[in-house]
């Protein structure tokens, strides 16, 4: 199991704050540094900033809502920044929530599982060209388009996207999900067939757990009442994110984030988040030599 960053920042930072991380994460060795796309900056522009500063590692979006982009705008981005990164990017893409596309987005929400097929079928042919279409960039290198994951932490999510996507992103999901929903998902798909299972949570080396998981719950547990991540979370036995956040000690933090690898988590993309300077400089530290010992 690789481990990765997963970070907020381009939602409430600034550009060169990302490039910042992005070169810390690749200086500590991690294989890879994921985000989303929702509030704040374009990721995938942040993306093309990044990776032209700091060569070598993946950057992957955890995950671009399909209603902000449709199929052809979103191939044009994507082969422009994959073009720019030498062929580094992961594509993480999902319909979003009901709440956000209608309140945020000011959009129509279509039934969730039919859209998305679409999308990615869609998405897929413009990308490679199937169908006669295909983006047509000018001068650009011989670059593959990325793989395609889907947002999946449910049952039917998981099954379209064993059938058409390269991998899932989940989050808010523990090896519970991954187990019971996720892998099972996969019995049709044919033998030796690559799938990535890519798994995010926070996470927090320190000496004091209630006071991180009530910072992770300050920071991040507004998404808990969104229906499909009370279902994963009840799924898992917990009330909230910041409850099923990998807090603790560096040997509970270890237990814990190998419990996805035997799950059959292929990426474990870990969102350090602490209250203090100390703490998030301790999680770094572990989580970089973590990575290293395995």
């Amino acid at each position: 199991m690789r481990i990765a960053i997963h970070s907020g920042l381009t939602m409430r930072g600034s550009v060169q704050g990302v490039v910042d991380q992005v070169r810390r994460t690749a200086e500590y060795g991690f294989a890879g540094y994921w985000a989303p796309m929702l509030t704040g900056h374009d990721t995938l522009t942040a993306f093309a900033v990044a990776g032209r500063e700091v060569p070598g590692i993946e950057l992957g979006t955890a995950v671009v809502p399909m209603p902000l982009r449709p199929p052809y705008a979103l191939a044009q981005q994507v082969a422009t920044v994959q073009e720019v990164l030498g062929g580094r990017l992961a594509l993480g893409i999902g319909p979003s929530h009901e709440a956000l596309v209608r309140d945020a987005f000011g959009l129509e929400w279509p039934p969730p599982i039919a859209a998305t097929r679409r999308y990615v079928a869609d998405l897929a042919a413009v990308m490679t060209g199937r169908d006669g279409r295909r983006v047509a960039v000018p001068g650009a290198t011989s670059a593959a388009p990325p793989p395609i994951l889907l947002g999946a932490v449910n049952p039917a999510m998981a099954r379209l996207a064993a059938e058409v996507a390269a991998g899932v992103v989940t989050w808010a999901a523990g090896p519970r999900t991954v187990t019971e929903v996720i892998r099972p998902a996969l019995d049709g798909r044919p033998a030796g067939s690559p799938f990535r299972i890519v798994a995010a949570l926070p996470v927090c080396v320190t000496g004091d757990a209630a006071e991180a998981r009530s910072h992770i719950h300050r920071v991040l547990g507004a998404n808990d009442a969104l229906p499909s991540y009370r279902k994963v979370l009840a799924r898992e036995g917990v009330d909230g994110v910041a409850q099923l956040a990998i807090v603790g000690s560096p040997g509970e933090v270890a237990r814990r984030i190998d419990a996805f690898a035997e799950s059959g988590v292929t990426d474990f993309a870990a969102h350090p988040l602490a209250k203090s300077d100390v703490d998030t400089e301790r999680t770094w530290e572990f989580l970089a030599a973590h990575a290293k010992a395995r």
